[in-house]
Order: C-alpha cells, then structure tokens, then sequence
C-alpha cells in the first residue's frame, strides 16, 4: 500500500512542477465556480427573467464568436512558435491592436442588429439588457488573447490563478445584481465586471510578461499568417459553438415561449457543464502537441492522444451514467421543483455531452493545435447541417425533446468523422516516426 502511495505522491509532484496540476486544478476551479453561481442566479431570477436573459445571452453569443476574429486562439500558437521574447510580444500586440479595432466595428453592429430585430413578444423591450451583454464582448476578448499568452509561454501556475480570478470576480458581480435588482441589475454588474477584468488583464500582461522595450511589429508574412489562421479557427471554433446557439435559438423563434426556454436552459447546464472535467486535459496538453507535431514526433502524438482520449472517454462515461440516474432528485435540489419538467430533456443531452465532451472536443483540440483547423472546419459545418435540419423538423412537434435528440445525432457523427480523420493521420500510417 506504502508504495502506490508513493507513486501516486511522484505523479502529483511530476505534475506541479510541469504545471498540469495548476491547470487541471484551476480550470475545474474557475469551471465549477461559474457553474455553482449559476444556480444563484437562477434562484434570485424569475422563470420568465431567466428565459429571457437565456434568450439574449444566445445572440451574444453569435456575436462573441467573431470577437477579434479568432485572433485570441491564434495567439496560443504563434506566441509558441515565436522564437523569441521580442517576438512573442509582438504577436500578443498585434492581436490586441488588431483585434480591438475589429471589436469596436462588431460591438456597434451587434447594437444596431439587436435594436432593429423583430423579436417576439416575450423577448421585446428588453434592449438595455442585450446592450450590457454585447458590451461585454470586446472585454471577454482582452481576457481570452492575454490567458493564451500565459498558456503560449507555459505560464501554467499564472494562467490557473488568474483565470480563476476573473471566474470569480464575474460571477459574483452576477450573483449580487441578480439579488438586489433582478434580470436589468445582474446584466449591468457583468459588463462591469467584465470591463475591469479585460483592462487588468491586458495591463498585467504588458507589466508583468513583457516588461521590456521591443520593436513591438510582427513581421509582415507573419502577421498574415497570424490573421489567416485567425479567421480559420474563429469559424472552426464559430462552428461547434453555434451548435449550442443554434438550438436556443429555433427552440425560441419556434415556441415564442420563454418558459419554455428556460426549461431547455436548466436542462443543458449541467450536461454542459460537465466539460469541468475534461477541459482543463485539453488546455493542457495543445501546446505540447503544437510542439512535438512541429518537430515530427508522431509517436510521441500517438501515445498521447490514445491516453487523452482514454481519460477524457472514461471520466465522461461514469459520470454521465450517474448524472442519468440521478437526474429528477438533482434538477430538483439544485434548481427546484418547477424545473422538474426539464428531466427527459435532460437525460437526452448527457449522451449529447459524452460524444461531445468525451470524444469531439478532444479529437478537434488537437486537430487545431496541429493546425488542421481546416478539418474542424468541415465537419462542423456538416454537423450543423445535420442539426438545423433536425431542429426545424423536431422542434415543432417535440419541443425541447427534439432539440436534444437533433443534439446527440450531430455529436456523435462529429466524433466519427474526426475520429477518422485522426486516424488516418496518426495510426493508419505506422511507417510515420
């Protein structure tokens, strides 16, 4: 017994040392403490102001998708693959020059969109709060580009506690709005404390990481490189989360009812946020397959992957096996009696969450890391295909049931078809090194 705890005692250290252990810890930290301030904010919002903050928050997050143009994403890679630290300054200026200029044009868009589009009664009148909302956005992107620069220079300690941080701050900024002043107050301390958080950020960075004089101008082919790699995941990564905004969105246009998207919202939180226990893996691990792909590692790529995905698979299938199980008695304890309606939903979309979380999410991780953001790029825009599809046919006569079942087809052919792809890439050829 001495012995495998001995063992277990030299994992630990192996892991604190190279940093996994801050970011496993921290990302399921800063994951669960959004998830478990939700369930305040839900408690403090009436059903119909809950609908309609879920309502808004799906356009936001359409919007959220062009943020910087993916710019964000990008610079985990390019500030990797940076030689050197005048280098690496250079690319995190360069996005976030780039990318603010971009997000004042996408934050006036995104207002005038909101202002202009014919809503359904249940939703009308309400633009103060979609205004918060998308104001949030240009802040979101500041705290994203300077968190991948952390993770882009193996800042991994840095990286766990300040995003943690910034979970906190936010959620519960959200939590004391919605319990002093309900849907208007809780959207109003979030654009606040989104703006602080963006700001520090980026002042920390430039302060802290790079403290030095530079040249501060990425070259020319390196700079189109950067934005050409940018647009590609911004509408790879557009892609899968469209997937989640998709269904808000045609539950909603379709039904018009915002208790019934509110029962759709309490259905998906946690199957949703069941990717607590397996995103801080693939934080973790994409910079180190930018490298080793980089330098033709293929065995060590095998290996690891086969390892990932049997971690992320396992963890997945066991919980959500239990979370199926258990799902009247938690709805009801977490959220209470009246969203006991969401439970049949629910149960549908934790076998969404498994192919999703378990499988996909990991598959296309190290697709991106490896710079096949193109294959990501065409099986989502299949997979959604699939989906709208589904949707319009479902929803109509199934409700939120048919949003779930339209949910669990896309995913599981998404697994397949990157699955395939990672194969034929890595293990179909034996011959690679």
């Amino acid at each position: 017994m001495g012995k495998y705890r001995e063992l277990i005692k030299e994992k630990i250290e192996k892991l604190k040392e190279s940093g996994a252990f801050h970011i496993i810890v921290g990302s399921f930290l800063t994951k669960f403490v959004s998830f478990f301030g939700s369930i305040f904010i839900v408690r403090f919002l009436t059903k119909s102001e809950y609908g309609i903050l879920g309502y808004y928050e799906n356009f936001m997050g359409y919007f959220l998708i062009l943020a910087g143009y993916g710019l964000d994403t990008a610079t985990l890679r390019y500030i990797v693959l940076a030689d050197d630290a005048a280098g690496k300054k250079a690319c995190y200026l360069n996005a976030f020059r780039k990318g603010t200029a971009w997000n004042a044009v996408l934050l006036v868009f995104s207002a005038l969109f909101l202002f202009f589009y014919p809503h359904k009664e249940a939703f009308a009148h309400q633009f103060p709060v979609a205004l918060c909302l998308v104001g949030c956005i240009p802040f979101i992107f500041l705290q994203n580009v300077s968190l991948c620069t952390m993770r882009g220079l193996y800042e991994n300690r840095l990286y766990a506690y300040i995003a943690f941080g910034i979970a906190f701050l936010q959620i519960a900024a959200r939590v004391l709005g919605a319990a002093a002043g309900g849907l208007r107050l809780t959207v109003t301390t979030r654009f606040l404390a989104e703006m602080l958080c963006g700001a520090g950020c980026v002042i920390f960075v430039l302060k802290r990481l790079f403290p030095f004089r530079s040249s501060e101008t990425m070259e020319k082919k390196s700079a189109h490189e950067m934005n050409v790699y940018a647009v590609q995941i911004m509408l790879t990564n557009g892609l899968w989360t469209i997937f989640m905004l998709n269904d808000i969105f045609l539950l909603g246009q379709f039904t018009g009812d915002e208790v019934i998207l509110a029962d759709y919202k309490i259905a998906y939180v946690i199957p949703a946020n069941l990717s607590i226990l397996v995103a801080a893996v693939g934080v973790f691990v994409a910079p180190y397959f930018t490298k080793y792909d980089k330098e033709k590692n293929y065995a060590w790529i095998r290996e690891k992957l086969k390892l990932v995905l049997l971690i992320t698979s396992s963890i997945m299938a066991a919980v959500v096996m239990v979370c199926f199980v258990l799902a009247k008695p938690l709805i009801t304890l977490i959220f209470g009696s009246e969203y006991v309606t969401a439970v049949p939903v629910m149960r549908l979309l934790l076998i969404a969450s498994f192919f999703n979380n378990g499988v996909r999410a990991t598959i296309a991780n190290v697709l991106s890391s490896i710079g096949e953001q193109k294959t990501n790029l065409i099986v989502a825009g299949f997979g959604m295909a699939i989906q709208i599809v589904l949707d319009c046919l479902l929803i109509p006569t199934f409700g939120g049931t048919g949003v779930a079942i339209s949910s669990t087809i896309a995913y599981l052919f998404m697994s397949l078809a990157l699955g395939s792809v990672i194969w034929k890439r890595y293990y179909a050829n034996r011959a690679q090194a």
